[in-house]
C-alpha cells in the first residue's frame, strides 16, 4: 500500500530518546582531534597471521564456536589471557571467569554506570575528563563535578574538600571515575601516593571508585604506577580497560573487572551474547606471540611523535603566556592558553584553517575549559606535528588569541 501521507513518530518517541544525527567526520589536514593511533601503526598482518594459526590448528573447534553465539563473558580463551596480563603487567589477580569482555571499554563503563548510578546521583571526576565517559554520564541523568586536578591529576586534598562542599549542600557523591595513567584528556599520571590517599578518602565516605586504564599499555617515558585495583582488593574498586589503543580501536574490544555481585548488576543491562568472537582469537593469538615486540616497537614510535609536539609547543606559543602537559605516554598533550582567551569559540575556523583539536569544554563537567584544548599526538607523524603546531600559532595570531 503506498500513500502520499507520511508517517510521524513525533507523539510516540520515549521520555528517553533524544535526537542523534549521524555526522560526518571530517578530517583537518593537521588533525589533532582525533583520538586513536595512525593507520600504519597497526599490526594488520600480525592480526591476520593470528587467526589463520588459529583455523589452522583446529579448524573444527573454531568452526563449532563461530556457529554460536559467544559467550556472555566473551571469549574464554582471551579471558584466560587477559587475567595473565593483569597478573604480570598490572599486579592485578582474578581469574579469567571474573573478567567480562565487552564490545569496547565503553560498553564495559556504561554496564558499570548503569549498575550503580540513579538520576540524580553525584557523580566525582578530573576536572576535566574524556568526553566519551562525560556523555555516557550525562546520558544517564547522573549530576557530573569534576574535581580539582594540576599537572600529577587529581589534588586528594582538593578532592575530599570537593566532597565535604557537596555533602553540606545534600549532594553527597555516590562514587568516583578517573583515568589514572596517561590521563584523557590531559595526559597526566596520578603518583601512587595519590593513588593510596585517594583510595583512604574514598573508604572514608564510601565512594567506590571507577578505574579506567585503557592507555596503560601506552607508555614511553618513566615508571606505569600501581592500578588502584592493585593496591586495593576490597572490591571497592571497578576496573576498565581496552586493547582499543593497544592494537586496533576498529577490533571493538575492552573489558571490565569488578566484584561478584556488581558485575551480575553490571550484566542484567547487557543486551546479547559477549563481544566479536572472531576479534578474540585475532587478538588472543596476536599478544600472546608479540606482546612485548609490539609495544616496544609502538610506543617508541609515539615518543618521536610526542617529542616532535612538545617541540613545536615550545618554538611556537613558549612566548605566549600559554602551558601544556608533558605526557610519559598515552596520546594525548593538553594546551592552556592564557585566562579570557577563548579558543573554543575560534575551533571551527580554526579547523577551515587546516588545524583540528578539540575545545577544552568537551572534557569540562564543570563548564570551564574555553582557554584549552586537547591536541593528539599519536595520529600524524612527527613532521605533520611539528608542522601543524606552527601552523596553529599562526591561526590562533590570526584570530587574536595569541
Amino acid at each position: 500500500m503506498t500513500t502520499s501521507q507520511k508517517f510521524t513518530f513525533d507523539n510516540l518517541y520515549s521520555e528517553r530518546s533524544e535526537p542523534a544525527p549521524v555526522r560526518k567526520v571530517e578530517h583537518a589536514e593537521y588533525d589533532f582531534a582525533v583520538a586513536y593511533p595512525a593507520p600504519e601503526t597497526l599490526p594488520m598482518y600480525g592480526l591476520i597471521q593470528a587467526l589463520q594459526a588459529k583455523v589452522d590448528s583446529d579448524a573444527d573447534q573454531v568452526a563449532r564456536e563461530m556457529a554460536y553465539y559467544p559467550h556472555v563473558l566473551g571469549s574464554p580463551e582471551l579471558r584466560e589471557y587477559t587475567s595473565e596480563k593483569l597478573k604480570k603487567d598490572r599486579d592485578i589477580d582474578v581469574d579469567a571467569d571474573g573478567i567480562v569482555l565487552t564490545a569496547g571499554s565503553g560498553e564495559s563503563i556504561a554496564l558499570l554506570i548503569q549498575a550503580i548510578t540513579d538520576p540524580g546521583d553525584v557523580v566525582l571526576t578530573e576536572q576535566f575528563v574524556y568526553g566519551g565517559t562525560l556523555n555516557q554520564l550525562r546520558k544517564f541523568k547522573a549530576d557530573v563535578v569534576g574535581a580539582p586536578i594540576d599537572d600529577q591529576g587529581l589534588i586528594p586534598e582538593a578532592l575530599e574538600d570537593t566532597i565535604k562542599r557537596l555533602t553540606a549542600e545534600g549532594r553527597k557523591p555516590k562514587w568516583l571515575y578517573t583515568i589514572p595513567e596517561h590521563q584523557n584528556p590531559t595526559g597526566s599520571t596520578l603518583p601512587e601516593s595519590r593513588r593510596r590517599e585517594i583510595l583512604e578518602i574514598c573508604h572514608r565516605y564510601g565512594m567506590p571508585v571507577m578505574e579506567d586504564e585503557c592507555y596503560v599499555d601506552l607508555r614511553f617515558d618513566g615508571e606505569t604506577q600501581p592500578a588502584f585495583r592493585a593496591l586495593d582488593d576490597s572490591g571497592i574498586v571497578m576496573y576498565a580497560a581496552s586493547f582499543s589503543k593497544l592494537i586496533a580501536p576498529g577490533l571493538r574490544m575492552g573489558y571490565f573487572v569488578a566484584s561478584k555481585d556488581l558485575t551480575e548488576r553490571a550484566l542484567s543491562f547487557k543486551h546479547g551474547s559477549g563481544p566479536n568472537q572472531f576479534a578474540a582469537y585475532a587478538i588472543t593469538g596476536f599478544l600472546r606471540e608479540n606482546l612485548d615486540k609490539h609495544r616496544n616497537t609502538f610506543n617508541p614510535g609515539l615518543k618521536t611523535k610526542s617529542e616532535a609536539m612538545q617541540r613545536g609547543l615550545e618554538d611556537h606559543f613558549s612566548s605566549s603566556g600559554a602551558t601544556w602537559s608533558k605526557p610519559q605516554g598515552g596520546c594525548y598533550a593538553w594546551l592552556t592558553m592564557p585566562e579570557g582567551k577563548n579558543i573554543s569559540a575560534i575551533r571551527d575556523e580554526v579547523f577551515a584553517g587546516g588545524v583540528g583539536y578539540l575545545a577544552g569544554v568537551n572534557f569540562a563537567p564543570n563548564g570551564d575549559g574555553q582557554n584549552m584544548a586537547r591536541l593528539c599526538f599519536a595520529f600524524e607523524s612527527p613532521e605533520k606535528n611539528y608542522d601543524g603546531i606552527a601552523l596553529l600559532a599562526q591561526l590562533f595570531r590570526k584570530h587574536g588569541v595569541m
